[in-house]
C-alpha cells in the first residue's frame, strides 16, 4: 500500500492539534508500558494513550514492520537506517532498534526487495 495522503489516528494529537497524520512523516513507533510514542522525521514525538500492538494492526498494511515487541518501523526509511549484524537497526537520528530474533528473517526478505 502507498503512503500517499493523511490517516486518522485515534488519540493522536500533535502539537498542531492534527488527530491525523501523513504516515511519511513517521520514523517509527516506539512502546512504553501501555503507551505508543510516535518518532516523527522533524524530531517531534507524540505520546498516545493505545498500546502498540493496537497502532502495529493499523500500520503494518500501510508499509510499517515490527522489529521487535517495543518498535514498528516505517520501511520509508530503512534506506537511510544502518544495520548492525541484524540484531540492531540505527536510524539516522542516530536512535538505535533492536531486533527480534524471530523477525530478522522478514528483515532480511524486505530488504532484498528493495
Amino acid at each position: 500500500m502507498s503512503l500517499e495522503g493523511l490517516l486518522y489516528l485515534p488519540r493522536f494529537q500533535t502539537k498542531d492539534g492534527n488527530r491525523s497524520v501523513d504516515l511519511r512523516r513517521i520514523v517509527y513507533l516506539s512502546a512504553q508500558v501501555n503507551y505508543t510514542i510516535f518518532h516523527l522525521e522533524d524530531g517531534e514525538s507524540v505520546i498516545t494513550s493505545l498500546p502498540l500492538s493496537f497502532y502495529a494492526s493499523l500500520l503494518e498494511k500501510y508499509g510499517f514492520l515490527r522489529l521487535h515487541k517495543s518498535s514498528l518501523l516505517n520501511l520509508h526509511y530503512l534506506s537511510q537506517c544502518h544495520i548492525l549484524r541484524f540484531e540492531m537497526l540505527i536510524l539516522p537520528s542516530g536512535h538505535s532498534i533492536e531486533i527480534a530474533r524471530r523477525r530478522k528473517a522478514k528483515l532480511r526478505e524486505m530488504i532484498k526487495s528493495c
